[in-house]
């Protein structure tokens, strides 16, 4: 539906405001309404959204093509404006770059935002009247900071603390609906300045942080100004036990989309002053005072039972985890969450019943999109990580594939995964047959880590723990590690790759235990092969 800025006609020419309206080219005797729609589909960034898991979704329009279509005219330049505006991202430069930089000719983002501008009535009634015309002008003057709606600011390149600055920036952005801030990995000595924004933009309802400590309570914030969120992306973040026990009831009926990466807990420092110096608060603290931050403060994970209050009944579209979690915790998401759209989940589960129940919960996932599954045992406290096998009969991933109509894209990394023929013309096949009868997408992105072939599937009619158990284990005995067996099906054989083979195309996410694995697509994925 969408067009490209070319073929939107843009009048360079000006017309005197006593210009019959029938002597005006077509496109400006259309209202501001309709041309303000074309110029909005026309800029808009495409984005595969059955591809991608992004926690930032932004800029939502391409500047260069709406500048293109400001700059034609004055009307146009009133209706892009707001466009040019709304998506903007300020990147603190590097203490070498400052000297480098002619100051004359480099602005802060303050004053960039701060500049007001003139425009035009949103009408198609011309203003004859010079006095009319003055107070018009002046009621619609205001600041370009006004327009913008997501905000992202980089501040990696050094540790610097400028509150004054983002103080500012948050009175000047006061309509700021989404705001990304990746901060400096070392930890600062005061707050990280999140209030300022919460406290100056009521509309805030997307957040995006990365390396933001709430040591000095930035994340009470959103309780003190009572900002419910819809989306919320956290990566190697610290929240405050009790505040994240709030925030969890304060976005109970609103959050909708959940990113949390290498997050930890603050424990109260009196809560263990009458206990020993050892356990899991003694342990963190000596691992974030090696990583040289300002404080020392007990960081464990986020306990099992924060996480079962948070995913009760939450009805979420998308999460992504990087903590490991087991079946109980599954069931609660897939319970709480039924309508999942976007998955991405690692299970440490090793016993073959509670793997088998795992991949039953996630066939209940029918509207499911995106699916990002791995099996491995992961360091709670460290990026430090062993891969698992999925220990479930073929079987289990055969129902998988029957019940899955609406994926998209599917990645499972495991040390084994027993799958026959079967399962891979049933995820496909069906696939087909539901995009004839609906013109939906079809599955076109699939990685399979390590897939062992089962010749003779042990079948069953119950999903019993015994029967389970039983088919696990003789399939275990029955197992080919080999290419030679995928190779008998023509209609696969192509995306089937030897770890080698995986090299040389360029993929550099499989070990060299993958004897055999399943790419089809993830383009996107490759690497200059090695030379």
């Amino acid at each position: 539906m969408a067009e490209t800025c070319s073929s939107l006609l843009i009048v360079t020419h000006s017309f005197k405001k006593s210009t019959p309206p029938q002597e005006l080219p077509h496109i400006f005797r259309l209202p501001n309404e309709i041309l303000e729609e074309i110029i909005r589909t026309t800029a808009r960034v495409e984005r595969d959204e059955d591809r991608q898991f992004l926690g930032w979704q932004f800029p939502e329009h391409q500047h260069t093509q709406v500048k293109q279509i400001a700059l034609s005219c004055r009307r146009f330049y009133a209706l892009c404006i707001p466009y040019l505006w709304r998506d903007k991202e300020f990147i603190l430069p590097r203490e070498d770059d400052e000297t480098k930089i002619d100051s004359r000719t480099v602005q802060l983002a303050t004053d960039i935002l701060s500049r007001q501008t003139h425009l035009m009535n949103n009408s198609n009634s011309t203003v004859n009247d010079d006095d009319d015309n003055t107070k018009q002008q002046r009621r619609n003057k205001r600041h370009f900071g006004a327009f913008v709606r997501s905000l992202c600011r980089d501040l990696t390149n050094g540790p610097h603390y400028d509150m004054n600055n983002s103080r500012l920036m948050a009175e000047l952005v006061c309509n700021l609906r989404a705001l990304r801030i990746d901060f400096h990995p070392k930890a600062r000595a005061e707050h990280y300045g999140l209030k300022f924004f919460v406290q100056s933009c009521p509309m805030l309802d997307e957040l995006y942080l990365e390396n933001c400590r709430d040591t000095y309570d930035d994340f009470a914030s959103l309780l003190q100004y009572n900002r419910p969120l819809t989306s919320l992306t956290l990566l190697c973040c610290t929240v405050k036990e009790q505040t994240w026990h709030q925030l969890i009831e304060l976005n109970k009926k609103s959050l909708k989309k959940l990113l949390l990466q290498r997050v930890l807990i603050e424990e109260d420092p009196n809560k263990n002053d009458n206990n020993n110096n050892t356990g899991p608060s003694s342990l963190s603290s000596t691992i974030i005072k090696n990583i040289t931050t300002a404080s020392i403060v007990p960081l464990i994970p986020i306990p099992h039972t924060a996480y079962d209050h948070l995913f009760y009944n939450q009805q979420l579209t998308h999460l992504a985890l990087s903590d490991a979690i087991c079946y109980p915790m599954l069931n609660r998401i897939v319970t709480g969450s039924p309508q999942l759209l976007k998955l991405a989940i690692i299970i440490k589960e090793s016993d073959p019943i509670l793997t088998t129940r795992c991949i039953l919960l996630l066939a209940q996932l029918r509207r499911l999109r995106i699916l990002s599954l791995a099996f491995r045992s992961v360091h709670p406290l460290s990026t430090d990580y062993e891969r698992l096998p999925c220990r479930a009969p073929s079987q289990a991933w055969t129902y998988f594939a029957q019940h899955m109509m609406d994926l998209r894209l599917i990645h499972v990394s495991a040390s084994q995964l027993l799958l026959t023929h079967d399962f891979f013309s049933t995820l496909f096949n069906q696939q087909q047959q539901q995009q004839q009868l609906s013109f939906k997408k079809l599955l076109s992105q699939v990685m399979l880590h390590h897939v062992t072939h089962v010749a003779t599937p042990v079948s069953f009619d119950e999903w019993t723990d015994q029967q389970v158990l039983d088919a696990y284990n003789k399939e275990t005995t029955i197992t080919q590690d080999t290419m030679d067996p995928w190779l008998i099906n023509n209609d696969w054989q192509g995306y089937f790759l030897t770890y080698d083979q995986a090299q040389e195309k360029g993929f550099r996410c499989f070990e060299q235990e993958d004897h055999v694995c399943f790419v089809k697509g993830f383009e996107d994925w490759c690497e200059q092969s090695y030379k």
